[in-house]
């Protein structure tokens, strides 16, 4: 397996300057002018490219030898050309926000369209996921690992292992949630950052799955409510996450799986 390692990649994009950010904004005012300018396109797309990186350098999963980081900088690439001619000036959304979602589904989007987990793998992130919710209704508490692996019949060592194996199904915020032969998907980071919905139906559904997110990231062990949001508010490396909290970067992985698969089997219910 091909570790994505952050330490190729940079941290964070770097803040512009007061004069920068109004080039820029001209520029989109052009392009939107414009639309059919590949000028105009191809320098707001070169623009933002670093954030393609850095979406991948912060991905928690591990890829097959067959994957390159190259072929998710190129996934990714296709997620920003998307993001550049679809964003919207008007509603007043950062772009970078709105980008990163675009370009972290376009890289997940295609590793799921290769279809590269086993059936195995998927089968036993279920049967995990099943297990938890099982615990939580019974227990009324979040079930402790010894728990969870007396429940699946496994020890721990057993049961770490499944916890890596669901974190490389790219089990995250963005997961899509919805009806995919509809065409009516959303992710979980969509409820977390789309603040301008335009359609009264869609944004009071929207804000009462932010509601049941924020309760079931509440009921969250201490942890992993850090870690989440260490993770997907701080915009830390899961390296940085471990020592933060002392642990291992191969255990923040495991526990970033448990924590979603715990959010997925909330919401769910």
């Amino acid at each position: 397996m091909t570790e994505v390692s952050p330490k190729t990649f940079p941290k964070k994009p770097a803040a512009r300057s007061a004069q920068a950010e109004a080039d820029v904004f001209r520029l989109w005012q052009d392009y939107k002018t414009q639309p059919a300018n590949a000028q105009l396109r191809e320098k707001l797309i070169l623009n933002y490219l670093h954030l393609v990186r850095y979406v991948v350098s912060r991905l928690p999963i591990s890829l097959p030898v067959s994957i390159a980081q190259e072929d998710l900088v190129s996934y990714g690439t296709m997620g920003l050309m998307e993001a550049v001619e679809r964003y919207d000036l008007s509603r007043g959304l950062k772009f970078e926000t709105y980008a990163v979602t675009r370009i972290r589904g376009a890289i997940i989007d295609q590793l799921r369209f290769q279809d590269w987990v086993p059936r195995g793998v998927r089968k036993r992130a279920k049967d995990l996921q099943e297990a938890m919710v099982r615990l939580e209704e019974k227990l009324g508490r979040t079930p402790r690992e010894d728990e969870l692996a007396q429940e699946l019949g496994v020890n721990k060592a057993k049961l770490k292992v499944i916890l890596a194996e669901s974190n490389n199904l790219l089990i995250s915020l963005d997961e899509a949630r919805g009806d995919e032969s509809s065409g009516s998907t959303s992710s979980l980071m969509d409820l977390v950052e789309d603040k301008n919905s335009p359609d009264p139906q869609a944004e009071l559904e929207i804000g009462e799955l932010r509601e049941r997110l924020a309760h079931a990231i509440g009921k969250l062990p201490e942890r992993e409510k850090l870690l989440i949001a260490l993770y997907y508010h701080e915009n830390m490396t899961l390296k940085e996450i471990g020592e933060v909290i002392n642990v291992s970067e191969s255990r923040v992985c495991q526990l970033h799986a448990q924590a979603i698969l715990r959010l997925r089997g909330t919401l769910s219910q």
